[in-house]
């Protein structure tokens, strides 16, 4: 059993350009269904501040453990991903070089990142700068996130790092530490956060911390500074290398109502491997969502929300589910996401939304071949409640 759980279960933040995240893959989607991504081609640059990250972590040692975080993502094999710092955060407005120490100099090289002039990895040494920011400096190790875009790719993102978690009242280990940094650079490289093995938030054995993701909304263990199959297959979905084809597949399906026909918005639904006696359901799964490509916000005329320009309209997208997997013989099972993983630490959207009736029994055996999509696998929740329409006259 892993028995630090509860004493490092720190909240990892994702602030995304509109606010609007997904869930087990991007972080954001575009009109047409397809998510931002960053261009590759050529390295995605950023920027460190030129500070010490903690009173015990200097500006050489910071920088050199940040370009081994990039690294952590960038070495996926079945991914064409590359990062490359291009030197110190550039001066701008109320930030004339150097540290990034008060709230006045984040805010000028923030909206510099928000005009999509550069992407700043911010250490801040206090805590203050997240104070500033409205979030609570004791439980929050970082957060990031892109910053603008284009109408195709991410052009720009921010990375802040809570140094009084080095060294300071609310220090952890430099292993654990990392760990939740590589999550964030998840989130700067376009990746929302992934819901599997949730009861390792009570303790769990080494084939589910295993597969417990990188992206998963909590710090719970150093171990997720190494990615899990989930990390590995949604990077390599959004940046695939030429492997990608010949290595995944991918399970579609819709999540439906009891009544079979009415499609259920933001359940979560694992993919698991087929167990041979060795633990790869639990060590080896892949999750997203149902529904992430389509419009969560609606504006209307009575409460007059401000409309999402992200995502689709398309009634074909409600409840759909597309999961990338490595080749091979899957089951899926749904639940719903934990009420704990909200705001910032969202899965789905904006609004936490329970899943409707029960879960049923495991669908499967699915067999994936590489290079293809196995669609039709819809599950059908159990016990939810009746439409109108069946009491309802002609």
């Amino acid at each position: 059993m892993i028995g630090r759980s509860a004493a490092i279960a720190m909240f990892l933040a994702s602030i995304a350009f509109s606010g609007h995240v997904q869930a087990g893959g991007p972080l954001q989607v575009r009109g047409n269904g397809q998510p931002y991504v960053w261009s590759t081609a050529a390295d995605i640059q950023y920027r460190t501040d030129n500070g010490p990250l903690s009173g015990t972590v200097s500006e050489s040692s910071a920088q050199s453990r940040v370009v081994a975080m990039f690294n952590v993502w960038e070495s996926v094999p079945t991914a064409s991903i590359a990062y490359n710092r291009a030197g110190f955060i550039s001066a701008v407005g109320a930030f004339a070089g150097g540290d990034v120490d008060t709230p006045a100099e984040y805010a000028a090289v923030e909206n510099d990142c928000f005009n999509g002039n550069q992407s700043p990895v911010v250490y801040d040494q206090d805590g203050s700068i997240i104070v500033d920011l409205g979030l609570d400096e004791t439980s929050v190790i970082g957060f990031a996130g892109p910053c603008a875009a284009t109408a195709s790719n991410i052009v720009s993102g921010r990375i802040v790092m809570n140094g009084r978690f080095q060294g300071g009242p609310s220090g952890i280990s430099a292993a654990e530490f990392d760990a939740a940094i590589i999550h964030e650079i998840g989130h700067f490289s376009g990746l929302d956060h992934s819901q599997i093995n949730v009861n390792c938030l009570g303790g769990c054995g080494a084939d589910d911390l295993a597969g417990l993701p990188t992206m998963f909304p909590l710090l719970l263990d150093s171990s997720q500074g190494a990615l899990s199959t989930d990390d590995v297959a949604w990077i390599s979905r959004l940046y695939p290398a030429p492997s990608f084809a010949t290595a995944y597949g991918t399970i579609s399906g819709v999540v439906l109502f009891s009544d079979g026909d009415s499609h259920a918005q933001l359940v979560n639904v694992i993919a698991r491997p087929l167990d041979t006696g060795q633990n790869q359901d639990r060590a080896m799964a892949v999750s997203s969502a149902s529904g992430i490509r389509f419009r969560v916000i609606h504006g209307n005329p009575i409460t007059n929300p401000a409309p999402s320009a992200d995502g689709t309209e398309a009634p074909g997208d409600i409840g759909l589910f597309e999961i990338p997997v490595p080749a091979g013989s899957y089951t899926l099972e749904v639940e719903s996401i934990h009420p704990a993983f909200d705001a910032g630490s969202s899965i789905g959207g904006p609004v936490l939304i329970p899943m409707p009736g029960s879960a049923p029994a495991p669908v499967g055996p699915v067999i994936v071949p590489a290079g293809t999509t196995v669609s039709g696998n819809d599950v059908i929740l159990i016990g939810t409640p009746p439409r109108f329409d069946q009491f309802e006259g002609p």
